[in-house]
This record gives C-alpha cells, sequence and structure tokens, in this order.
C-alpha cells in the first residue's frame, strides 16, 4: 500500500510544477501585454484622428481622379465602414453604391447624418439582385478611371 502512495506522489508534484510554470508564462505575458499597451498613442494625441482630407474645388478636373464603383447585398454596417475608409483616398473623386437589397430602402439616409463628406456617395438601388448591375453604365461617371 505504501508503494502505491510513493509511486503516485512523483505524478502529483510533476502535475503542480506545470501548473505552476504555466501560471508564471500567462503572469508574464500579462506584464509583457501591459508594459505595450503603455507604448500605444493616446486617442488625445493620434494625428490620423483629426487628419481631415481637403475638400476639392467644384472646378478641379476628373482626369487625375477615379470612380469607386462597390455594391453591397445586406451588409450595411461594413458598407458605412468601407466608405468612411475611402473618404480618405486622395485621388477618389465619387462613390457609387450598387444597392442589391431588392425592396430594401439604401442608409443614404443615414450616410448623410453622418456629416459632411468630402466624397459624394451615390446610392443607386437595383431592381433584381445580379453580379453584373455594377458594370452599368452609370450617368454620374465622370472619370476615366474606374475602380
Amino acid at each position: 500500500m505504501r508503494c502505491y502512495h510513493i509511486c503516485k506522489l512523483p505524478g502529483r508534484v510533476l502535475g503542480a510544477r506545470v501548473l505552476r510554470l504555466s501560471l508564471v508564462a500567462i503572469l508574464v505575458l500579462l506584464l509583457v501585454a501591459g508594459a505595450l499597451t503603455t507604448l500605444l498613442p493616446n486617442n488625445k494625441d493620434d494625428k490620423m484622428l483629426s487628419w481631415r482630407r481637403e475638400v476639392k474645388a467644384q472646378g478641379q478636373s476628373a482626369l487625375a481622379s477615379f470612380t469607386l464603383i462597390m455594391q453591397t447585398y445586406n451588409r450595411s454596417d461594413l458598407l458605412l465602414r468601407l466608405l468612411n475608409h475611402y473618404q480618405a483616398v486622395p485621388q477618389l473623386h465619387k462613390a457609387i453604391v450598387v444597392w442589391n437589397n431588392v425592396g430594401e430602402k439604401p442608409p443614404e439616409d443615414l450616410w448623410n447624418s453622418l456629416g459632411p463628406h468630402p466624397v459624394p456617395v451615390i446610392f443607386k438601388p437595383q431592381t433584381t439582385n445580379r453580379m453584373r448591375n455594377r458594370l452599368q453604365a452609370f450617368p454620374e461617371l465622370e472619370t476615366q478611371a474606374i475602380s
């Protein structure tokens, strides 16, 4: 009977050592992560948050710019984030959103309520949901380059 307890003892000691080492590793990782977060810029000091793209003059030529055509279906949250991201592209002349949610109203009012935007966004509701909807000859295209 004593042999059974003696043989069992090294397994318990080994398990306790593994547990202790894993706890030490987790603690070190947390300390390193905490130290690295102090190196991150503060929101108040972040220059990108306050940087705005200059609004183009109305008479500016569309030759050096491009029009973005993107289509979406049932992803308004992602669409608004992408449109906000694309507002910072200097050569972007206009964005055309091909709205493939047949029967649903595009989030145009929500987009316009988010403030003035340097790049105009035009929503084009469609009557059918097809991939080729983005290939139309839109009358709003003023640039030779399209992305």
